[in-house]
């Protein structure tokens, strides 16, 4: 009797624990996209006023709880769309940072200092160094450290490309720049860096414990000068924490959701252009391996597992690949009147998930912060009884002139 008695607490138990997770799955499907706030933060010197995105995690039961907080430095292409907002991609990485309780802050680096972007200037003609942006970091430390919900000592700091090659030099703790600061990061992150420079100095240490993660296929920052600097920390630093892993089969951008394509005009490669695009199997890898580094280092438990994470922002549809008949934030390539254009401008602003469809009458219906954007944008279609096509899924452009080659709903696959 004592026995059955057991048995049937422990299913009460796996029944409770699986009404929970349910409830718990529900609420996350439900949480809006992370909201950005424009602030500004003074340089260091006092000369700049460095442009910021602030993702807050929100309110806490307790008014006196800080959180981490993730600095995110962009890459070469700067952190804004041609609206001039914070692109989407961003919106989607505050996205699943403030899931897990954790602010998320994105510098501008290149926007006080009169640049869009620096992919296509090379290293000798640059103005803008990684330096510059170290300073941009600590300055953005300094204005963390002050606000009331953050914790000072859990600040991370996450870069891509440039931005990753910035982290590196954040982390060099034989630099007496950086060891005269007096707030270090607690952790960092460096997605696809250039780490030819780090690994060629004699005397590199790292200040944090770094993930340090690349593409195996990479020929714009390769894997291989990253493994490297990987060698030269761990035999060079013994009190050194530090995660490298290359993704198989990924390129430069593999996190990223864009297809695979060559890039023109790359700066500093040999044939000056590059592969970049997203690979989905590393994208889901790396973002684990992410979050467990964090929750590690901030000593935080996750509140969500990685499937959950990224449903955040996954579309009920399986998205159409590339088109290439535009760039994503090219307004005036959309077949639509010329209000219609307007609207594309303001769609760019909204947060993924997002769709943008265009009718028969070049016209035009969009749905946003919602998996199902892209059944919202057709529903509009279905209640005017109007034929529509796809031409936008968050960051890329899925539009052919040709009719035959347009996507319906009909067309779409249900993940």
């Amino acid at each position: 009797m004592p026995q059955e008695n057991s048995q049937q607490t422990s299913q009460s138990t796996r029944t409770s624990a699986r009404i929970v997770h349910f409830v718990a799955w529900f609420c996350v499907c439900l949480l809006p996209a992370a909201q950005a706030n424009d602030v500004t933060i003074p340089s260091l010197d006092g000369k700049l006023q460095i442009p910021g995105f602030w993702f807050t995690a929100g309110a806490t039961a307790v008014a006196s709880d800080k959180r981490p907080a993730i600095i995110a430095l962009h890459g070469c292409d700067g952190a804004r769309n041609s609206a001039g907002k914070v692109s989407a991609g961003y919106v989607r990485e505050a996205t699943y940072f403030n899931a897990e309780g954790m602010h998320f802050l994105v510098i501008d680096s290149f926007t006080a200092r009169g640049q869009k972007g620096i992919c296509d200037i090379p290293n000798a003609d640059r103005t803008i160094f990684e330096e510059d942006r170290r300073e941009d970091v600590f300055a953005a430390i300094r204005w963390l450290a002050a606000q009331a919900d953050v914790d000072a000592a859990r600040i991370a700091i996450l870069g891509w490309s440039h931005g990753a090659q910035t982290v590196l030099s954040v982390l060099d703790r034989t630099d007496k720049y950086v060891q005269a600061q007096p707030i270090q990061p607690r952790a960092a992150i460096a997605y696809y860096a250039g780490c030819k420079r780090f690994a060629e100095m004699w005397n590199y240490e790292i200040s944090a414990p770094l993930l340090l993660m690349s593409g195996e296929l990479d020929d714009w920052t390769p894997a291989r000068d990253c493994a490297r600097l990987n060698e030269r920390v761990v035999s060079g630093q013994k009190d050194a924490v530090i995660n490298f892993r290359i993704f198989p089969g990924s390129y430069h951008a593999f996190n990223g959701t864009t297809p695979v394509r060559t890039v023109y005009n790359a700066a500093n490669t040999k044939t000056g252009s590059a592969t970049a695009g997203g690979n989905p199997a590393a994208r889901e890898a790396s973002y684990r391996l992410m979050f467990e580094f964090l929750s590690a280092q901030f000593a935080q438990p996750l509140r969500l597992t990685n499937e959950q994470r990224l449903a955040l922002t996954a579309h009920r549809y399986v998205i159409p690949p590339d088109s290439g008949f535009a760039r994503f934030d090219n307004s005036a390539a959309v077949p639509v009147k010329s209000e219609g254009r307007a609207r594309y401008e303001h769609y760019l602003d909204l947060p993924p998930p997002k769709a943008f469809v265009i009718t028969e009458k070049n016209g035009w219906f969009f749905g946003a912060n919602s998996t199902d954007a892209i059944g919202m944008a057709f529903a509009s279609c279905a209640k005017f009884k109007l034929k529509c096509w796809l031409y936008a899924v968050d960051d890329k452009v899925v539009w052919a002139p040709e009719p035959e080659k347009r996507i319906t709903l009909e067309k779409l696959q249900v993940r």
